[in-house]
């Protein structure tokens, strides 16, 4: 890599986006349906991630960032990278020279703005908040509101549910996101509090621009508004709406599993947004803790043009999760990004060894309950691209009514210190639209092809997953369903 390149694509600040003018997406869908862009990417004040190659740090690096008025705040070694903060952009040029150091560039705040996975959609009914829920863990067919799940009926869940498979509490599954509710109904009891962490307090100068935003630490808001919880605690929703998916009590709502243990590694605050730096240690850390799958829940995308040092990063990132035989799994994003024909757009979906989710969703529905029209049909927002896409699931229709959409558990530490979170206050589901569902419940899925195919072999569970979905699309890999719509039924050996 050309070190003097790589600082003078970021330095020029041309920034990202504004640089391309000739790179829209090809979209075949109407204009109509194209939302905007569904996250946003600042420059994280005087941070920078350093690069190094194969050797490793230099042995004088601390010295020499000192020099230059810095201080290594973050060094991950198993992946070749140090977070230094207080750096000018001369000190950062200047530490770009030092023989060893392949990359300085600029830590990137992500953000997922406008993102449709934020936005409940009102279940325009009383029982949302005072519904019955069961008293104790219960078959997933008899979850309060199973009836809505057409998207676990789409995926052949239930198939394995008849048969008694429902997951192994040895098979862990890491959720890097807003955190989790573990006193939830849906998930008391899943949640390994050990291995479970908020890593925001790794997240200085990340705080990003947003109107009306606290400039206190979300870490701090939680032992202020609540006091002895755990600060992994969710104050979004949309971890704790992801892990039920995974796995359930199937009090509220049925996951894909009933017994799969879960760990939080928070990544995300509450406004669902943080620096690159961060997600690649939630990374090292849910490897590090013996996790099976980790699920990737991060509104990442940026040029990978401007910035080859991160895209170098976040694939040493995964790399090492691979190594240590991990599966992971990504959501493709819902923002019609068109990864064949736009080359510069880099999301964890384009990382090696992850498996990138494209959403699913009903045409139409009689009601809340069905029927439904056409489960299979491809979302509206979906991103897409034979070069990306793994496979897809089911993710909901968008705006088009709450009966299409993928009903989800909320977190009861919600709406605080102006918290953007769907939940109302006391609600205990919500209704939304996104690929983060379809790429849970094949995290899901995930989780139960290691607990029948053993651990440690995420090459072999990725391939199960690929070879056993329903081909649908145009035969063979298609742009918009991959390899086809997950099944969880055939990936288990139950159909042909």
């Amino acid at each position: 890599m050309c070190r003097a390149r790589s600082f003078a694509v970021w330095s020029i600040v041309c920034s990202l986006f504004g640089c391309r003018d000739a790179l829209d997406p090809v979209n075949s869908r109407p204009a109509s349906l194209r939302p905007s862009m569904a996250s946003a990417t600042q420059l994280a004040e005087s941070r920078f991630l350093v690069v190094f190659d194969r050797n490793g740090a230099p042995s004088d690096l601390g010295g020499r960032v000192s020099a230059l008025g810095g201080v290594v705040d973050t060094h991950l070694e198993n992946i070749g990278l140090a977070v230094v903060t207080g750096l000018t952009p001369a000190g950062a040029q200047e530490l770009q020279s030092v023989p060893g150091i392949i990359a300085v560039e600029p830590d990137l705040i992500l953000s997922a703005a406008a993102d449709p996975e934020d936005l409940a959609i009102d279940p325009g009914e009383s029982d949302a908040t005072a519904v019955a829920v069961q008293s104790a863990a219960a078959a997933p067919t008899d979850a309060s509101f199973y009836a809505r799940q057409w998207n676990l009926r789409a995926i052949h869940a239930d198939a394995a549910w008849s048969v008694g498979l429902v997951g192994d509490p040895d098979v862990r599954v890491a959720i890097l996101d807003t955190g989790i509710d573990y006193l939830n109904d849906d998930l008391a009891g899943h949640v390994d509090l050990n291995r479970s962490t908020s890593l925001l307090t790794l997240s200085q100068n990340c705080t990003g621009t947003e109107p009306g935003r606290l400039t206190s630490s979300e870490d701090d808001t939680v032992r202020v508004r609540f006091p002895g919880r755990e600060l992994f605690s969710d104050l979004h929703s949309h971890g704790t709406a992801v892990a039920a998916l995974i796995a359930s009590n199937a009090r509220l709502l049925a996951g894909v599993t009933q017994r799969t243990t879960l760990f939080s590694v928070k990544v995300h605050d509450r406004f669902r947004s943080n620096c690159i730096s961060v997600y690649l240690a939630g990374i090292v850390y849910a490897a590090d803790h013996d996790a099976d799958v980790i699920h990737l829940s991060i509104p990442l995308e940026f040029s990978k043009d401007s910035f080859p040092g991160i895209v170098a990063a976040v694939n040493r990132a995964t790399s090492y999760a691979h190594r240590k035989g991990a599966v992971m799994v990504a959501a493709a994003g819902n923002d019609m990004a068109d990864f064949d024909h736009d080359g510069t757009r880099f999301k964890f979906c384009s990382a090696v060894h992850v498996i990138c989710v494209s959403a699913t969703a009903p045409t139409s529905a009689a009601g809340l309950d069905g029927p439904w029209q056409n489960v299979d049909a491809i979302a509206p927002y979906t991103a897409f691209g034979r070069s990306t896409i793994t496979v897809a699931g089911p993710g909901g229709m968008g705006t088009m009514g709450t009966a299409t959409t993928v009903w989800l558990v909320c977190s009861g530490t919600t709406r605080v210190g102006g918290n953007p979170g769907p939940c109302r206050t006391g609600s205990r589901i919500w209704s939304s639209t996104g690929t983060s569902f379809g790429a849970a419940v094949t995290s899901g899925l995930a989780a139960l092809l290691v607990s029948k195919l053993g651990k440690g072999q995420p090459d072999r569970i990725q391939a199960a997953i690929e070879h056993s979905a329903d081909d649908l699309g145009e035969p063979g890999v298609d742009p918009y369903y991959g390899r086809g719509r997950i099944n969880v039924a055939r990936a288990l050996g139950l159909i042909q």
